[in-house]
């Protein structure tokens, strides 16, 4: 696992020991960011089920201005914080909350130009948690939601707030790409 573009390429990020993390590999981030292009550029970013940091990682390597990594896991924070003290970002260009993501997306913060969420295959309110950040505005207008999910673990592709704009099927999982509905 590493960092594939930008300031920090090819930097080595760590997994966790037992394999509670399933980073986004290399192959789902690059095409990720082929679709982004240069969105990463002074963005601010939520990285939602973080695990080890690897897409919030990318986009500050890419230019994004600062980067709010979520995840509950404390092991996983812990991975986290050893990456990004690996790869030496400053503080200033990163935040961790320790919070359970659909907490989060009912929470009052600020909100972001692009998100991405990689929760585990296996997560059973996925179409609630993006109901919930949709409700809540977690998205600047023309913002943009990045979600890796299980095929067998589809959302709606179209509500009353955001439309799926492009998705792609990449192994056992489907990229999809969702944004407010103007």
């Amino acid at each position: 696992m590493r960092i594939i573009s930008g300031i920090y390429k090819g930097r080595r990020l760590k997994g966790s020991k037992d394999n509670s993390i399933r980073p986004a590999t290399d192959r789902v981030k690059e095409y990720i960011f082929s679709i982004l292009q240069d969105f990463p550029q002074e963005a601010f970013v939520f990285d939602i089920f973080s695990g080890s940091g690897g897409l919030g990682l990318e986009a500050i390597s890419r230019g994004a201005q600062k980067v709010l990594f979520v995840d509950k896991a404390y092991s996983s924070i812990q991975v986290l914080k050893e990456n990004l003290n690996t790869v030496k970002v400053p503080q200033d260009k990163y935040q961790i909350v320790q919070k359970d993501a659909l907490a989060f997306a009912r929470s009052e913060t600020e909100n972001a130009d692009l998100c991405f969420m990689d929760p585990p295959y296996k997560y059973p309110a996925l179409q609630e948690l993006i109901d919930a950040f949709f409700a809540n505005q977690k998205l600047k207008k023309g913002g943009i939601l990045v979600l890796e999910h299980e095929v067998i673990n589809p959302i709606l592709e179209e509500s009353e707030r955001y439309n799926l704009f492009s998705q792609k099927k990449i192994s056992r999982s489907l990229i999809s790409f969702l944004e407010y509905k103007d």
